[in-house]
């Protein structure tokens, strides 16, 4: 796959330092360009957040006018000479205008006073100090109408004063209003009679000079038609729109900006300058990174010990080979070593490198032209190879490698002797990634690896079938534990010389699954292989110890998969079951396969040690299966052997097997461990193997497994 970015597509160091200086210059050029665009953006932000701060002045202007038309109304209606003149039946008009109307010459705090009655009409007026001669509220515009619409009760009720904005007829006005009445006490008025004063000042371009003078405002003037979106609407108490308020904003970002543009110049010559030094140092640094990156891939593709490309080098040729031509056929070999684990467990992992390095040599030696080798860790390899010709070439290469494994291989003074399990599979990787192809030829080798080893097994859909039903089988697993479809059935163990039922061996069973039910042969190794034996197994030994706790003269006996008992935490695991439980720990026995033991003596020897610290018994299931050598069960101090079925169960026609059977229980009295035979399935062997010693019988000629629930009806027919 082609990756126009990659340094791999740098071919000289020149064109990596030119690469690298345009870089550079794209880079001084963004700096300085963003340094003023950052100038510009804060100078645009500083002129908005001033022509706010205006918009606010302005609107705290017109409200402070408001304001002011609210006080002087005050000052003016809530005076007791006033109530006095006003509230006569003859009102004084020489009083009212030497006191009000003449006010408008004399400190300009107002243009317009009018009297009102209880009805709102005017009684008396005086507009710019002139006699006001209409008695309706036509003049005073709907803003003031909408005042007296609005406020009329509250202000019959001598509470309170109200202001606002208005288009009278002789322009726009702040407008106040409010009843005359004495400045202590309520209005000695007994009847409805009322007398309200109404004060006007209209908007003119010296009343805007001061507001603008005393609130920071340059050129505040009014206009009829809103010149930009920044003017601020002049509402009148209706509601309605007299006009606009305009400014001349200050442009205090522009100012910073011209007063900031010098040391803007110095900070671009300063960046500019530790840029080219960047360019300069990072060139250096650069030509030599760009001669050592053939070195650090090939480096980082190949295997440290074998000096084979490793997986990560083998997934990229199968990718390109996938790019350049997806329908080209291509095998995949993979090869794992048996027997390789016990070279470094018996002569150390320096003997093992040293023979990795030896197959290394060797199958580099023997792959096909234009294929690869790879080493993909451990003791595993594997070989791509393409073409028409890739499955001939690659059985070639796989038989070639069973013959030569097959010989012995001298390293150092050692002759060793190593084998292989080997899994082909063939594909276009226009049908199956290069991942399914490794699964693929991955299936195919365990497949090998359990059929017996050192043998070739090509993929075909069958192997497939079989991994895809092991997946549905733990999936089940898993499912089946959660909704309970599993049940512990129990086999009794009878002693030897009364026949009577002294113990039994719990054995897991699956018979409420929804597929239908799968003996344990079927479903044990896939949980084992899966990892899904640790739940299960507990779940067996918690069922069991809660099932048997009430038959209290019947010991347990319970089978331990070689995976829980590689579980550094299963001892733990047991006592918490006993605990929780309340079993008691001396009616318990586990048992571990012969297998195990011989593969993990130290883990093995461990866990023994913590089980009976527990207080449980520890028994060797399947005796006679395997090497069965006295020297391991005097290491591990058994308390009883189970001789298996297959050695046990030929006692009656095998003199052999009698001869064995034989000596094993004369060793096992040796050592002071008792001994139970496992499928008795006869009269006659159940009476050759009670003449041979045995302490324990078990076998379906006493009984098959069964329920907990058939064991106590059992167990109460025989009480």
């Amino acid at each position: 796959m082609h990756k126009p970015f990659s340094w791999r597509t740098v071919s000289t160091a020149r064109a990596l330092f030119v690469m690298i200086f345009m870089a550079g210059i794209g880079l001084t050029l963004s700096i300085v360009a963003l340094l003023y665009l950052s100038l510009n953006l804060i100078s645009a932000k500083t002129n908005e957040i001033d022509e706010q701060r205006s918009a606010l002045s302005v609107q705290g202007a017109l409200q402070t006018s408001v304001n002011k038309m609210w006080a002087l109304v005050i000052d003016n209606a809530v005076w007791d000479d006033a109530v006095r003149q006003v509230y006569r039946p003859t009102l004084d008009h020489s009083w009212l205008y030497n006191t009000w109307g003449a006010g408008y010459k004399i400190n300009n705090l107002y243009d317009g006073t009018f009297v009102l009655d209880e009805n709102f009409r005017v009684l008396w007026g005086a507009f710019r100090s002139e006699p006001f001669q209409a008695r309706d509220l036509t003049f005073l515009g709907s803003g003031f109408q909408a005042l007296v619409d609005r406020h009329a009760t509250a202000l019959r009720d001598d509470k309170f004063i109200y202001a606002g904005i208005t288009r009278t007829d002789a322009g726009v006005a702040f407008v106040g209003i409010g009843l005359i009445r004495p400045m202590n006490g309520r209005l000695q008025v007994n009847d409805r009679t009322r007398r309200y004063l109404v004060i006007t000042r209209h908007l003119n371009s010296a009343m805007l000079q001061d507001l603008g003078n005393t609130f920071q405002i340059d050129n505040l003037t009014w206009r009829n038609q809103r010149p930009d979106a920044s003017s601020i609407p002049l509402h009148s108490a209706a509601g309605e729109t007299l006009g606009y308020l305009d400014w001349t904003p200050r442009q205090p970002g522009m100012q910073a900006a011209k007063a900031a543009s010098d040391d803007i110049a110095r900070i671009v010559a300063l960046a500019a300058a530790l840029i080219v030094l960047f360019i300069t140092l990072s060139s250096v640094g650069l030509y030599k990174l760009a001669r050592g990156e053939k070195l650090a891939r090939e480096l980082a593709m190949t295997d440290w010990l074998s000096h084979l490309p490793n997986r990560r080098a083998l997934i990229e040729r199968l990718e390109a080979v996938s790019q350049s031509d997806p329908t080209d056929i291509t095998c995949m070999v993979f090869i794992d070593l048996d027997g390789f684990k016990d070279v470094n467990d018996i002569y150390g992992h320096a003997v093992g490198d040293k023979l990795i390095v030896l197959i290394a040599n060797r199958l580099r030696a023997m792959a096909p032209p234009d294929s690869m080798l790879a080493r993909l860790g451990g003791d595993e390899f594997a070989l791509a190879v393409g073409g028409s010709d890739a499955g001939e070439r690659a059985a070639a290469f796989a038989g070639g490698v069973l013959d030569a494994l097959n010989q012995p291989l001298r390293v150092g003074e050692r002759t060793l002797h190593i084998g292989a399990s080997i899994g082909i599979a063939s594909g276009s990787l226009a049908e199956c990634s290069s991942s399914e192809l490794f699964r693929r030829a991955d299936i195919a080798m365990y497949h090998s690896k359990v059929t017996g080893k050192g043998r070739i097994t090509h993929y075909d859909a069958e192997l497939n079938n079989a991994r895809e039903h092991q997946l549905r089988i733990e999936n089940d697993i898993r499912d089946g534990l959660l909704r309970n479809e599993f049940d512990v059935w129990y086999q009794p163990i009878v002693d030897a010389r009364s026949l009577a039922t002294i113990g039994v061996e719990a054995l897991v069973r699956w018979p409420r699954r929804p597929a239908g039910a799968l003996p344990p042969d079927q479903f044990i190794g896939i949980a084992e292989t899966s990892g899904l034996i640790y739940a299960l197994g507990q779940f067996v030994l918690r069922r069991a110890c809660q099932d048997l706790l009430p038959l209290s003269d019947l010991k347990l006996s319970v089978n331990i998969s070689p995976a829980q008992f590689r579980d550094p935490e299963f001892e733990n695991k047991v006592a918490g079951v006993i605990t929780g439980s309340g079993f008691p720990a001396h009616r318990l026995q586990l048992e571990v396969t012969e297998t195990y033991v011989l593969e993990n003596p130290e883990r093995a020897r461990a866990a023994i040690t913590n089980l009976k610290g527990l207080g449980t018994a520890v028994a060797l299931d399947d005796f006679g299966t395997g090497y069965s050598s006295i020297g391991y069960l005097r290491r591990f101090n058994f308390d009883t052997i189970k001789i298996d079925k297959s050695l046990a169960g030929l006692i009656d026609t095998d003199e052999q097997a009698a001869a064995l059977v034989g000596g094993t229980i004369r060793i096992a009295s040796a050592l002071g461990m008792a001994v139970t035979a496992e499928g008795i399935e006869n009269e006659k062997q159940m009476k050759l193997l009670r003449l041979a010693g045995c302490d324990q019988l078990q076998g379906y000629w006493f009984s098959e497994p069964m329920p907990i629930e058939d064991l106590r009806s059992l167990r109460q027919q025989h009480g």
